[in-house]
């Protein structure tokens, strides 16, 4: 009988170290990548709108050429208000589920208006007209492009809903299980409720070295500084995101070994100090 019940003793400590493993990684994601304000705050934090700026005042460039019109024409047609403004936007649909669109008209304003103080009124004809309106709006599908304004933003957003439902479920599941296994453990340990609190802690001690290990094989299999999406900008920004992910799993695990050592610590010397007492009480 007490083999099994010292069986049941270690699948219950295996089971707690990973329900603890999966509430942590709920917890994290939850509070990064799921949550739009940690997104804004990280934008903000790695100044994305003045290297978005940069990024589509670039791209501008590469049509200034097939234009034939002087550079000075895409000079200030788009302020970082406006940038942030539509980025707002863009993450509002994708984590609020809206469906605005980023109007470029105040883009468009601007350029024509450069436009026709760089040709001085100049008559043009109908051809040339035409040339200059394809070109307004190459620069306004161009501004979108570059800012990753997509049709896909209320798919993403739907994606977005499915795993959060998930998670939440996930989450109840982790904390019943990390309530029953941890009563559970005690119970088994009824006669030495103290061995119960020590095993506890070899439960909190495997899942933060889980952890650590986890950040150090991902730091060797993936390097973050090498990370390339879209643009510089987002991939400054996703770099970012990462890094502070990683940096959140190794901090919790670290908590987490420092809790279970402690634990472990006073369980065992409690039961020495009560083993001492028995010997004592004996003799």
């Amino acid at each position: 009988m007490k083999v099994i019940i010292n069986i049941i003793k270690y699948i219950a400590i295996i089971l707690l170290t990973c329900a603890i493993i999966e509430l942590l990684i709920i917890n994290i994601v939850s509070s990064t990548i799921l949550s739009k304000q940690y997104v804004l705050s990280k934008l903000e934090e790695t100044n994305y709108y003045e290297e978005i700026k940069k990024e589509i005042e670039s791209s501008f460039e590469n049509y200034i050429g097939q234009s034939g019109l002087d550079e000075d024409v895409i000079i200030d047609i788009v302020s970082l208000e406006k940038i942030k403004e539509d980025t707002n936007i863009i993450i509002t649909n994708i984590y609020d589920g809206t469906e605005k669109t980023v109007d470029t008209t105040e883009i468009e304003t601007n350029l024509k208006n450069n436009i026709e103080a760089s040709l001085e009124n100049k008559k043009l004809t109908i051809t040339q007209q035409k040339a200059i309106d394809e070109y307004i709006n190459k620069i306004a599908s161009q501004y979108k492009q570059t800012m990753s304004h997509t049709s896909y933003e209320n798919d993403i957003n739907q994606m977005i809903k499915k795993v959060n439902q998930y998670i939440e479920m996930a989450k109840k599941v982790a904390i019943i299980g990390i309530a029953v296994l941890i009563l559970l453990i005690l119970i088994l340990n009824y006669k030495k409720l103290i061995r119960g609190i020590s095993q506890t802690g070899i439960a909190l001690l495997s899942s933060g070295t889980f952890y650590v290990i986890l950040k150090m094989y991902i730091d060797l299999k993936i390097k973050v500084s090498n990370i390339v999406i879209l643009n510089d900008a987002i991939s400054n920004a996703v770099r970012t995101v990462i890094s502070d992910i990683l940096s959140k799993i190794v901090q919790n695990g670290i908590i987490l070994i420092c809790c279970g050592i402690v634990m472990i610590l006073v369980g065992n010397i409690i039961i020495n100090i009560n083993k001492t007492k028995e010997r004592k009480e004996q003799e």
